[in-house]
């Protein structure tokens, strides 16, 4: 009180000054940020290789897949044929083909000295069906 005044502090304009120069700093800092950052580091150049290349081969398993029907080589008869073309002929092919027995020959899984105990415990089966090996159930 020196003049008969009071004197009172100015607290508004300097917290707002320091206000605007933080937002100042914060605005040229994210201008910095975005514009020098690099577009892509290096693994991520690497990963785009990568998952390119992947296209690539799916691609051509699919083309390989679904392709029409084309020779590979005509004189040994190799056909390339799309995928769902060939699993229709070999569903095909196995149900023209007509049920019977096995012609595969096994061999018996006994050791030696095991083999003609085996056979004897065996029963001896001539193609036709007995009642004892293999009984009818009745509904």
């Amino acid at each position: 009180m020196a003049n008969g005044r009071t004197q009172t502090a100015s607290f508004g304009p300097t917290f707002l000054g320091v206000i605007l120069l933080f937002c100042g700093f914060a605005v040229v800092a994210w201008i910095l940020f975005r514009f020098t950052a690099t577009s892509g580091t290096y693994e991520e150049k690497r990963a785009q290789d990568r998952r390119d290349k992947v296209a690539a081969i799916y691609k051509e398993a699919a083309e390989k897949l679904y392709a029409p029907a084309h020779w590979i080589d005509q004189a040994k008869g190799t056909v390339q044929l799309p995928i769902d073309a060939a699993m229709d002929l070999v569903v095909n092919d196995y149900q023209a083909k007509p049920v019977q027995a096995s012609q595969v020959k096994v061999e018996v899984p006994y050791p030696a000295g095991l083999q003609s105990a085996a056979a004897a415990a065996a029963p001896a089966t001539t193609g036709t069906a007995t009642a004892s090996a293999s009984p009818e159930v009745k509904k």
